[in-house]
């Protein structure tokens, strides 16, 4: 419940300023003309603003390596322009008690994908991007001051992916240079850059028009103001909707063409007609009609029987 409350009250106050740096997406596009969403959520995060005052304010501990007890949220749009470049539009946004969403910012890029076999696929995801948050902070004496921080930044990542399956294992590798402005409260505005490395493992579940999966991220930060550089392990969950490029179609013409030789099936054999001998000889013509023969004598009718007397 601390880190809770510690979450709502850094983000409140501007103290820090959380980014994505693993979220992984599919290395497949969705295809010229297709449009595809997908949203990701991931803690804890890099925080662009980590320095050496960092601190937990439940522990009282330095926040190790960049890293934020916060969550953030990254929601993409993606539309093909080609048959393998996607156009790329994201939403950047924090998670308050991992549940709330608060808008931070967005990026605009490009997704690319390269054939690389029968088995794998490969992208190249490019983007940058601007992320800021700022807030009111009232001190002891009543006053009431803006304190706040915001990043421009870009963003590369290389993505190998299983080609089939219903599970398809996904690794990537990131990287995120970022120039980084901070205005505290009370006290001079000031700059400096960082950057952010990370390597994704995903496990990615897909159907026909859907992606979705656990993964986990173990990013590096080293900015001007953080001295310490070193690792540490984010994990998240990615949902996507967009078209399976990968899955067998299956085409039925209405007038399909004929394959070579002009059957479907074995070409039939033909054999010659048997031999035969010579035609029978033409039946001879009819003859002249004969003519009726003459009536011969009239025969007299044979004598009625005698009447007969009864005794």
């Amino acid at each position: 419940m601390k880190n809770l409350i510690f979450i709502y009250m850094a983000l409140s106050a501007g103290c820090i300023l959380p980014v994505s740096t693993g979220a992984p997406m599919p290395a497949t596009t969705v295809g010229k003309g297709n449009v595809g969403f997908a949203i990701s959520g991931e803690a804890p995060t890099l925080d662009l603003i980590a320095d050496n005052d960092n601190k937990n304010l439940a522990t009282n501990d330095p926040i190790a390596y960049g890293a934020a007890p916060a969550a953030s949220s990254t929601l993409t749009f993606s539309y093909g322009v080609g048959d393998h470049t996607d156009l790329e539009v994201a939403a950047e946004g924090a998670l308050y008690y991992f549940i709330l969403p608060l808008p931070t910012g967005g990026s605009l890029g490009f997704r690319q994908h390269f054939d690389v076999g029968e088995s794998l696929d490969f992208g190249i995801a490019a983007r940058v991007g601007h992320v800021g948050s700022t807030s009111e902070v009232t001190d002891a004496n009543g006053n009431k001051t803006e304190s706040g921080a915001r990043a421009n930044y870009g963003a590369l990542q290389l993505i190998l992916q299983s080609k089939h399956g219903l599970v398809r294992p996904l690794a990537a590798i990131n990287w995120m240079p970022a120039h980084i402005r901070r205005a505290p409260a009370n006290e001079p505005d000031f700059s400096f850059n960082g950057m952010a490395s990370s390597v994704t493992l995903g496990l990615m579940f897909v159907s026909r028009n859907a992606v979705a999966g656990p993964y986990v991220t173990a990013t590096n930060f080293y900015s001007d103001r953080f001295d310490n550089s070193g690792w540490f392990v984010s994990g998240g969950l990615m949902l996507a909707l967009r078209p399976d490029r990968n899955r067998p179609k299956v085409v039925f013409p209405d007038n399909p063409p004929l394959p070579p030789g002009g059957y479907y099936g074995p070409a039939p054999t033909y054999a010659p007609p048997p031999p035969q001998g010579p035609p029978p000889p033409p039946a001879p013509p009819p003859g002249p009609a004969q003519p009726a023969p003459p009536p011969g004598p009239v025969q007299p009718a044979p004598p009625a029987p005698a009447p007969t007397t009864p005794m």
